[in-house]
């Protein structure tokens, strides 16, 4: 691990630019202490200052910390468990997922917990001794324990573990995280705090899976956070091609049109994509590495640990993260400063315009007043109903769409079993299995329909307000919150090559590991690693493969193409539409609505600062007197010209740092 180095403070200043006393080092810390100051004189939104907080008080540390991100139930914890080479994180059992983890090297498995102690009625730290205890306040099995010892209503805040593990032993330290875009907005805040504490960012996701727009918009964000960002496919063995996907997701991701569709700055969405263009896309089966690293050493256990994509994960970490620490928290230490600097020169500004008291400011002052007036005549929440009223609709709605569809299929299928040829038949055997897939695509389509419409209502209630410009690109955009499944179509010969050799090769070869663990276990071996995650996503996707591809490889292998076997395949198709494809839209509608009140939420909160910053500036026009105004003016214009002051210091700091 590299340690921050000292600058001789002789480096010689540019040609004409200041000359600050002291290392490099020195200079940063007075810059960001000057600017910090300044920001709390200012009313300015919190979030504006939060990350530059949070890493002017580590920056020196001589360790990375590596957020590991994503969605509810994407393989965050079993992905960690790989890269440490053990079972740590309860994954097999759910976890207490609102509970940041952080790891960090250690000769032993030790813990510290941060709680609120309801007996005591305070927060308190406990020390943890060996992964028992860990289980304990970290997995909801742990609840019972954690009341018994610290009181009902007892909670768990936050927990350090040291571990002994090969990756984290060069200053790695790993922070697992509550969901991105979970049921539970609290999760969506922890992690976004998370993100400000981080120097590197490992953003997982459903393998084959197109991201979602809360995934997207979150991944946005951490690149413009964070230097070095991964988007890691943590279950790649349950997808075919899921590499090639996720390579197709990160070029669209990558054009300054797809970012253009929720942002009307251009600007900013080719900034975005610039972004974009350094983000990897790793696929990696924690799973299979896990069963690898448990396995006798040998040629297949070196080569089952290849082919699960882990070793590619570890040297990204190793080159791009661990090696280049010192790099990192001095870039993100000056790009943090400077958009700040940024922040505060535009409400500065904007308060000697309303100080200036001329006929410009009088305009600016009456906008204001007419947006807060446009404010207070809206009615608080009530926007939700039509939240809550779209995702009522979809409860009634979507086992209706199911019962239908399923009735088109018995038409079109199933009555016309007897009159069917040999040829006829094989053409049903083949294009049966994928209605379920196509049942789904349909719904969620009309999952987004109906999210699209109650977004677009909301927005013709806020008239001409800032939230409706948001919401009506939201509205308009080409994914509103959902899933959208990929639309791959696959040919007669696709299906049977892929049912005769990608079910029978790369399924049967995982299922034959999982079967050789179980039999270890009933022979008490001991050799289960406890890894496979309960992932209602995965089960999800294995789902319409094992549909689609594991009754059409069955029946093939038998060569038989009669009246039975279509009526059985006939059955599965519909059982999996009325009831799993159901489950799956209905879900997909939850999360979507979430997501968009999770936008509206956030877009809210923006608006109730800026109609706090407003009132403070009316009040500055209303209330002060002539020789006030011309004070503070006076003291604007200073602040401005000590904003100059950090912004020439920054520079010498980037030219030093040669950033």
């Amino acid at each position: 691990m590299n340690q921050h180095r000292q600058d001789d403070a002789e480096t010689p200043e540019p040609e004409g630019g200041p000359d600050p006393a002291g290392t490099t080092e020195q200079l940063m810390d007075d810059i960001v202490t000057g600017l910090l100051a300044l920001v709390d004189e200012q009313p300015i939104a919190s979030s504006v200052s939060v990350p530059l907080r949070s890493l002017a008080g580590r920056w020196r540390e001589p360790f990375a910390r590596v957020a590991v991100l994503g969605e509810v139930s994407v393989g965050k914890s079993t992905l960690i468990n790989a890269l440490l080479e053990r079972p740590l994180l309860p994954s097999a059992v759910p976890a207490l997922s609102s509970v940041p983890v952080e790891l960090y090297f250690g000769p032993e498995v030790r813990g510290t917990v941060t709680l609120y102690d309801a007996g005591r009625g305070g927060v308190v730290q406990r020390d943890l001794d060996g992964k028992q205890e860990i289980d304990d306040y970290l997995a909801e099995a742990g609840e019972r324990t954690v009341t018994n010892r610290h009181g009902r209503g007892a909670q768990v805040l936050s927990a350090l573990v040291q571990v002994p593990a090969e990756v984290l032993a060069g200053g790695l330290r790993l922070v697992d995280t509550p969901g991105v875009g979970g049921a539970n907005l609290a999760h969506r805040r922890l992690t976004l705090a998370a993100l400000s504490d981080a120097d590197a960012v490992l953003f997982v996701v459903r393998s084959g899976e197109p991201l979602s727009s809360s995934e997207q918009d979150f991944l946005a964000q951490a690149a413009q956070r964070v230097d070095s960002v991964a988007v890691v496919q943590a279950q790649s063995d349950l997808v075919w091609e899921a590499g090639d996907r996720l390579a197709d997701d990160l070029a669209r991701l990558r054009t300054p049109s797809t970012w253009a569709e929720v942002s009307d700055d251009k600007e900013a969405a080719d900034r975005i994509a610039r972004l974009m263009s350094g983000v990897e896309g790793l696929s990696v089966s924690a799973r299979l590495a896990l069963d690898a690293q448990a396995a006798a050493p040998g040629p297949q256990r070196e080569e089952d640990l290849e082919l699960s994509g882990l070793p590619e994960l570890e040297e990204w970490l190793r080159t791009r993260v661990v090696q280049r620490v010192e790099e990192i928290h001095r870039r993100d230490m000056v790009r943090l400063t400077e958009s700040t600097v940024r922040a505060v020169r535009r409400r500065l500004e904007e308060s000697h315009e309303i100080l200036r008291g001329d006929k410009a400011a009088q305009r600016a002052v009456d906008e204001r007043a007419e947006r807060i007036d446009e404010w207070e005549r809206t009615d608080g929440d009530s926007w939700r109903k039509h939240i809550n009223g779209a995702l009522t609709s979809l409860a009634q709605d979507l086992p209706a769409q199911a019962a239908a569809r399923v009735a088109a299929l018995r038409t079109e299928y199933q009555d016309r079993f007897d009159d069917m040829n040999r040829d006829q038949r094989k053409g049903a055997l083949e294009t049966l299995p994928k209605e379920p897939q196509a049942a789904l695509d349909d719904m969620v389509t009309t999952v987004q329909e109906r999210l699209r419409e109650a977004v677009r209502v909301i927005a013709d209630r806020d008239g001409k307000g800032v939230i409706a410009e948001h919401l009506r690109r939201l509205g308009d955009s080409a994914e509103v919150s959902v899933r959208i499944p990929a639309r791959k179509k696959l040919s007669d010969s696709t299906m049977e090559q892929m049912a005769n050799a990608f079910v029978m090769a790369k399924a049967a070869f995982f299922r034959s590991r999982l079967q050789r663990r179980d039999e270890a276990d009933a022979a008490g071996t001991g050799e289960s690693t406890g890894a496979v995650e309960s992932d209602d996503a995965s089960t999800k996707l294995a789902l319409f493969t094992s549909l689609a591809l594991g009754t059409v490889k069955e029946l093939f292998a038998r060569r038989a193409s009669g009246r039975q076997d279509l009526v059985t395949l006939f059955d599965r198709v519909a059982k999996a539409v009325t009831g799993e494809v159901v489950t799956v839209a209905l879900k997909e509608a939850e999360q979507g609505c979430e997501s968009v009140t999770t936008v509206i939420d956030d877009l809210l909160a923006e608006q109730r600062e800026e109609v706090e910053r407003d009132r403070h500036d009316l009040r500055l026009t209303q209330e002060l007197s002539p020789a006030e105004r011309a004070e503070r003016l006076a003291a604007t214009t200073l602040w401005l010209r000590e904003l100059d002051g950090l912004a020439d210091r920054l520079a010498v700091v980037r030219e030093r740092w040669a950033l």
